[in-house]
């Protein structure tokens, strides 16, 4: 639980909506990541939007190699994320 308020998943309507059930449809529920965005689901749409660009877009690196990246540089700040 986060102390950032949040919208439950019941309240949410629009492109809010959208993403949870996307979320929903990935994970098996809403992940905490996604629902402290949950108060600007714009910006969060956006911030989704661009780590899809950086991860599948084109590179020099293949996927895995990114989500290697991604997953050290995680653990090296403590984010289990």
């Amino acid at each position: 639980m986060s102390w950032i308020g949040t919208i439950p998943e019941e309240q949410a309507t629009g492109v809010l909506s959208q993403i949870y059930a996307e979320t929903r449809a990935k994970h098996g529920r809403v992940v905490n990541l996604v629902r402290i965005q949950s108060l600007r689901p714009e910006t969060m749409a956006i911030g989704r939007q661009l780590y899809r660009h950086l991860m599948d877009g084109p590179g020099g690196l293949t996927r895995l190699q990114r989500v290697l990246m991604t997953t050290v540089v995680s653990r090296i700040n403590g984010c289990h994320y």
